[in-house]
């Protein structure tokens, strides 16, 4: 990769990510993907006492299917447990399949368990952070007024995201890219809130389309 594509990178990379500071809530809710450090996230934040439960969300997806064999949600719980988590204080759920999925399905099982949340810690690939939060303020059903939501993810810097299981520097970008698409189109289709994205963004998507790099 020349520095041109890792410049342009880094600024997909740093849209995509919110850094919204971390508040004491009533459920950490771990979005189903295919990199466990997710599952390790919420397992800290619940080591960390910011909030007493977790809830994992997710059956198999676009990069798991063909390749687990048991639910996300269910690889992210066995992942918690053996961080510390007790296995009574994991929720799974395991019938989503998308963003919008893990967003309804996650707050059907906590009404159905009669769990009250006013604030809730949200917890995916780094970037996710955009995506999941303007999925959140559309397809939570609550009035969104009265529930505060955070987006957080491993803490991690660009280059550090390609390991073995989730892939190498392209496929970072391919997702990306991918990522960036339902951000910019997925309002329309009345999954996402729309956000703002600037020219700089967009600039970066198209010089690395013009790379030869795709969304993936």
């Amino acid at each position: 990769m020349d520095d041109d594509c890792k410049k342009w990178a880094q600024v997909l990379w740093n849209y995509l990510k919110l850094g919204q500071p971390l508040v004491k809530s009533d459920v950490i809710i771990g979005l189903g993907c295919h990199d466990i450090r997710v599952a390790e996230r919420a397992a800290h934040l619940y080591l960390e006492e910011w909030a007493p439960l977790i809830l994992f969300t997710g059956y198999l997806g676009s990069h798991t299917v063909g390749v687990w064999h048991k639910a996300e949600a269910a690889i992210f719980a066995e992942n918690a447990v053996k961080l510390g988590v007790p296995g009574d204080k994991i929720i799974l759920e395991t019938k989503a399949t998308n963003t919008g999925e893990n967003i309804r399905f996650a707050y059907q099982t906590l009404k159905e368990k009669n769990i009250p949340v006013k604030r809730i810690i949200l917890v995916q690939q780094p970037f996710m952070e955009r995506r999941v939060y303007a999925t959140y303020l559309r397809q939570w059903p609550e009035d969104k007024e009265n529930v505060q939501a955070i987006v957080t993810s491993p803490i991690m810097e660009l280059e550090d995201y390609p390991n073995k299981h989730v892939g190498n520097m392209d496929n970072l970008i391919e997702y990306m890219l991918a990522v960036f698409e339902r951000i910019r189109d997925y309002p329309k289709k009345g999954f996402q809130v729309e956000q703002d994205i600037f020219p700089e963004v967009y600039e970066a998507q198209w010089k690395l389309i013009q790379a030869g790099y795709q969304p993936k």
